[in-house]
């Protein structure tokens, strides 16, 4: 063999070996293994202290969600519940520790919460059983610390039903630094949370493979699409908005669930029934035979009823477009704020004055207009400017005055003026 040629063969070929060595190790899509997930709720609905108002026992969702992960494939040997007066602040560190030091790499977590929340300053605690009195509570940033520090798994869901709950996905943004989460919280950081049991609802429709959920009809119920179905049960049903986080190897596509089936027509539209006389919110979970099943926002599933489509009528959302300048109201008290978006009926909101960390989603209950509030942002309108009218537009709104460029004019001439010096064009 010519040595030339024998040279450049194994030059080839150590070139060839050296490029599938040093080549990117393809990263498997991350697959959620019901058999390898450790579950910890803790479910409060009754309290020591009397300043956390108790709720109602009957048919509590935080057990039929546990129940759906059962169904799932999660062991009951890898499933701890503690419920009311058993989950005091001591049991909830200690057994959360205990038992995620079980889980092996590779392996998943998943924690869940029901029951009040609040905050002392700015830091965010879930109300235990003893909260209020010699213990502060279930510190929110407690929970991804434990995760980090005890959970030799890779993979967290975290879903939270209380007020305030969107702290979490904060405390997974600075303390969640192994580990992959998903953050699924029933409202954000600096916003209360509804009553009621519409959101862990939403999460067993996700998990349980409801088919309205599965909004591509794929078969598969992703991150992404439990998170589209509870912001819609939300928004809707309670006025109210979702936070959720996905970080690390948690993609918004991760599978969590097969779907029962394709959805009929018209299941899962939101809409308003007519029971006995008044119309009411709900869901549209089946549908056969001309009619269709309802189980409306707030109530039972025993309440669930069938109603014919004379009976559904769409909802009539009423709206203010973005840049409506308003009040709105929190703790009591309103103030001068602006709409910054609007999904499903409630408003994003940004207050005059104060830095964006208090935007919040505003029920429409909380927004009112001010007497200024015709104006809108693009909109021409006339400006007076030393005692005569010219021709402008509203390129941005704030309390009391609006900055306008008039028409035919460069940029130098923008100004603020106040709302007395504008009015709207006759033409």
């Amino acid at each position: 063999m010519n040595l030339n040629f024998a040279r450049r063969l194994l030059f080839v070929a150590l070139l060839a070996l050296f490029c599938v060595m040093s080549a990117p190790a393809q990263t498997r899509p991350v697959k959620w293994e019901p058999k390898r997930t450790w579950v910890f709720f803790a479910g409060l609905l009754q309290w020591k202290d009397p300043q956390f108002g108790s709720f109602p026992q009957k048919n509590r969702r935080d057990a039929i969600l546990l129940d759906v992960l059962r169904e799932r494939g999660v062991p009951e040997s890898q499933i701890v519940y503690l419920q009311d007066k058993a989950a005091t602040t001591g049991k909830i560190e200690r057994t959360l520790a205990a038992h995620l030091s079980q889980a092996q790499p590779g392996d998943w977590v998943f924690v869940y919460y029901c029951g009040h929340g609040f905050k002392i300053d700015n830091d965010a605690y879930l109300a235990s059983y003893d909260a209020g009195g010699k213990s502060v509570g279930w510190a929110v940033n407690a929970v991804p610390q434990a995760i980090e520090k005890y959970f030799k798994g890779d993979y967290a869901f975290i879903a939270l039903d209380n007020c305030y709950s969107g702290a979490m996905a904060e405390a997974v943004k600075q303390y969640g630094k192994r580990v992959s989460y998903a953050v699924m919280a029933s409202s954000y950081a600096n916003s209360s949370s509804t009553g009621n049991w519409t959101f862990t609802e939403s999460l067993i429709y996700a998990w349980r493979g409801a088919p309205h959920v599965d909004a591509n009809a794929d078969g598969q119920i992703s991150l992404r699409e439990t998170q589209a179905g509870s912001e819609s049960d939300m928004l809707f049903g309670e006025e109210q908005m979702p936070q959720f986080l996905f970080t690390g190897a948690l993609a918004p596509q991760l599978g969590i669930a097969t779907a029962d089936g394709p959805a009929a027509p018209r299941v899962g539209e939101r809409i308003e029934a007519l029971s006995e006389g008044s119309w009411y919110k709900g869901i549209v979970l089946e549908a056969r035979d001309g009619e269709f099943r309802v189980h409306y926002y707030g109530y039972e599933e025993d309440e669930d009823e069938w109603v014919t489509a004379s009976q559904l009528r769409p909802a009539k959302l009423k709206q203010l477009p973005h840049g409506a300048i308003i009040e709105a109201e929190s703790e009591g008290k309103w103030y001068p704020a602006q709409v910054l978006d609007v999904r499903g009926g409630v408003y994003l909101v940004s207050y005059d004055g104060f830095d964006s960390e208090w935007d919040e989603w505003v029920a429409p209950s909380r927004v009112r207009l001010r007497h200024h509030a015709a104006y809108r942002v693009g909109e021409e309108v006339s400006v007076e400017w030393k005692g005569d009218w010219y021709r402008a537009k509203i390129i941005q709104l704030r309390s009391g005055s609006a900055r306008i460029h008039y028409v035919g004019y460069d940029k130098s001439w923008d100004e603020w003026a106040e709302l007395k010096r504008i009015k709207l064009r006759s033409n």
